[in-house]
This record gives structure tokens, sequence and C-alpha cells, in this order.
């Protein structure tokens, strides 16, 4: 019977972890060649290289001119750079070495022999221009003209940012379709645009930033919203790296993680890798570990208890809004009157004390100038206070109302002979028990009688 490659591949891994060590030995590069990738994913310990590049926006690339020469006949444009060589001129101020032309077309030789205008010209008239400058001094000076740079180069050479349409700008030469392309095609593709105004043109591409690839971390908010970080990749990160990119797992995680990869040739047939992170992270197993491509989603998912408490949160949250809301609004229009106290600790400051903001109000006394007496609770407060009430003091102590801005009445219980005071505990409680009694006794006597 013929064993296969892969099984002696799984087979090799066996002994040497039966063994008891901790690491295993040399890895047979040999053997794993014979192992067919799609029978292997690549993970921390069998890492492979990403395909080929391939530029998409809004990658920049660095672009370097290396043969930038104009088909004849040329001529000189401003911002070119040209060699100019001259003999038989004065030996304090030579004529030799690179010189710009300026914006107004002309090249600067110097003081002693003042600027040329060139621009326009080709080669060979910018020779007889400067010939004939030259000789309003000099007697039977030669001169070398020869091109340089031109100041197209320089828009071709540096970094270009891919667009969003997929264009790189080329200045003068125009520009460039390169998105879907390796960094070769987008090469020739650059040559081929150059050679429509260019001899022979050659140029270098490179990636200066790679700005298009990216890998997401998803966190399960348990249905309050999904938290998603895109990270850059730069090949070789594993489930490992990407956990710790985002600071390890939350407190609402739990280890049911996984990897959701888009399918290579995009028809919608996906993988779906289960990562084992204790494996990972307690006993080293790179099993799981397995390295990040472009478009990975890593899915962590959120407990199932962080999930009930986000459904019982939703479900209660309008309720809590309305009572706090109710609570807020009461205690502020009743705080609002303020609370003042003289040396005896009596009330002297004003408090809405209108019936429209109390509830449950029982009449438990009058005062010694006749005042009603009552305990109630505000509106939205579980608290019950002794107090009055505004209304039945207008026509009898009217010196002691007050009307707020809010359309309130309030009570200045320094002026009646009434102390407004919280209800302690015990008292409320009292008051209940007698309560139940009284409405016992009223139950009983009005219960129809048995007959004899």
């Amino acid at each position: 019977m013929r064993t296969t490659p892969a099984i002696l591949l799984v087979l090799s891994l066996a002994v040497s972890l039966s063994t008891g060590c901790h690491t295993l030995s040399t890895r047979n590069f040999e053997l794993e060649q014979h192992v067919a990738p799609e029978d292997r994913i690549p993970n921390e310990e069998f890492k492979t290289t990403l395909p080929r590049y391939v530029v998409e926006p809004p990658d920049i690339l660095l672009i370097d001119a290396l043969r930038v020469i104009p088909k004849a006949p040329y001529r000189l444009e401003p911002l070119d750079i040209v060699q100019i060589e001259s003999e038989n001129v004065l030996p304090d101020y030579p004529i030799s070495g690179e010189y710009q032309i300026d914006a107004s077309g002309r090249v600067n030789l110097g003081n002693q022999y003042g600027k040329v205008t060139i621009a326009g010209m080709t080669i060979d008239e910018s020779e007889t221009a400067i010939q004939d400058k030259l000789l309003e001094l000099l007697v039977n000076p030669v001169t070398t003209v020869n091109l340089l740079e031109t100041a197209g180069s320089q828009q071709i050479a540096g970094e270009h940012q891919v667009a969003p349409d997929g264009m790189v700008n080329l200045g003068t030469y125009g520009q460039v379709y390169v998105a879907g392309l390796t960094l070769e095609q987008v090469k020739d593709a650059i040559e081929k645009k150059l050679d429509e105004y260019l001899e022979a043109p050659e140029v270098i591409v490179d990636v200066s930033a790679y700005n298009s690839k990216f890998y997401y971390v998803i966190s399960d908010g348990a249905g309050l919203g999904d938290q998603v970080v895109r990270l850059p990749i730069n090949g070789g990160e594993t489930v490992l790296d990407a956990i710790s990119e985002i600071g390890g797992l939350g407190g609402q995680a739990t280890k049911d993680i996984w990897i959701a990869r888009p399918s290579a040739d995009h028809g919608g047939y996906e993988q779906r890798l289960p990562i084992d992170w204790d494996a990972i992270c307690k006993k080293g197993i790179s099993a799981t570990n397995y390295q990040i491509f472009p478009g990975d989603r890593v899915y962590i998912r959120a407990s199932e208890l962080n999930r009930l408490d986000a459904i019982v949160a939703r479900a209660t949250a309008p309720v809590e809004r309305i009572a706090g809301t109710m609570f807020l609004g009461t205690a502020t229009i009743r705080n609002l009157g303020g609370s003042f106290r003289d040396s005896r600790n009596q009330n002297l400051g004003n408090f809405f004390s209108d019936r429209r903001l109390k509830t449950n109000i029982r009449q438990v006394g009058v005062s010694a100038s006749g005042i009603p007496i009552y305990h109630f609770r505000y509106r939205g407060e579980l608290e019950w206070h002794r107090g009055v009430i505004a209304q039945d003091l207008l026509a009898t102590h009217p010196q002691a109302i007050s009307r707020a801005d809010n359309g309130y009445l309030m009570v200045n219980y320094g002026r009646i002979d009434v102390e407004f005071r919280r209800l302690s505990t015990a008292e409320v409680v009292a008051e209940n028990r007698v309560l139940r009694h009284v409405r016992r006794g009223i139950r009983t006597a009005n219960a129809p009688q048995r007959a004899n």
C-alpha cells in the first residue's frame, strides 16, 4: 500500500509531539512541498506569502523616471535643466554646469554675460542664441548645450496617489489607469503612456503606502451594536496579532471566535474557520492561530448573559427614562422654592405647595389658626411630607402665598403656624397601620348581618 506525502507529514508531526518535547524538531520542508496547498490552511506554523499585490485606491505609488528623452524635435520649456559649456570666455567667469530655464524662458549666464532667452528653441537654436549673446563681449567663444532634465520628468518622478477613479496623474503627460494592476503591469501602462511623448521611456514603480488592503476585527455588541475595527495588513499577521491590536478580549466577549473569509473568486462561497482561543493562549497550540489575509473578518461573539442583559435593558429603558424624568421634574420644581431655616431650625423659605403637584393627600389635623394640615407625596416621589395646600390659604393667609414663574403656587411657611417637614419611616408605618384598622372597621360596620 502506497503512503501519500500528506499522511507521512501527519505521522511525522505526531511522532515529534509524542516524544514529550514542547517544540517541534526541524521542519521537513521537502515533505511539506508535496502537500497540496488546499490541504493546509496557513497558520502561525505554516505561513505563506500573500498573493501578488494589486494596486487599488488609495494606494500611493513611488515612480522614478530612469529614461525621459523627449521625441525630436524637442523645444525647450521653462524649468528644463540644460548643461552649458563655453570655451574662450573670461578666465574669472567661466560658463560651465547645469542651468535651469526660469519661468520667463531665460537662462542666467552670470552678471558679466547676462540672460539669454532659449525657451521654445531646439538645442541647436539655443546654442546659436547663447553664442550670439557671448559675441557681444567675447572673441570666438565656443558653446555647447545638452538637455539634462525636462520639466515633464519632474512631474513623473515622486509619489502619486491612486485616485478614487483608479487613475494616477503624470502632469502634462496625462493620466494612466492603474487600479487592479500588479506593479509590473502598472510599469508597462505608464511607459506605454509616456511613449506618446518620449523616446523609449523607462520608469521604476513601487508602492510607497499600502492603503487599500485591510482586515477587520468585529466584536459582537450583544444586541447593542457591533464594534468594527479596520486594520491594515502587512503580511504575516495571525489571529493572536489581530486580537492584540484591539487590546484583547473585552468583558462582554466569549471565546467563541472565528474567521469569516471571503472566497478568492468572489463566487459567494466563503470559509468559516473556528478558533480555539484556549489552545492558542494557554497551550501554545498554533493549529487555529490562522494567518490573516486581506478581507478577513475576525468575529468575536458576545456571551448570552450579556445578550439577555441588553434585551432587558432595551425593554426597561423607556420606563426608566419616564420615571427618571418624573422624579427629576418634580424634585426640581419643589426644590426651586428653596429651603431656609432660622437658628431654631424653623422653616422660613418658600415651598411649592400647589395641590396640582401633590398626590395621596390626607388631612390629619388643623393648626391653632385654623389652617388644615395634610400628609402627602409630591408626584413622582416616594417620600411623605407634612404641610399645607396653597389653595386653602388664598383667602385666609394671602401674605404667605406667591406664584412662581411656572404658574404653581408657593407657601412661605415662616408666615404661618404650620411646619413643613418630611415624615419619618416610623410615622408613615404607624399612620398606615391606623388607616388599615379604620378601613377594617368600616367594612365590618357595612357588612350585612346574618339572620338568626
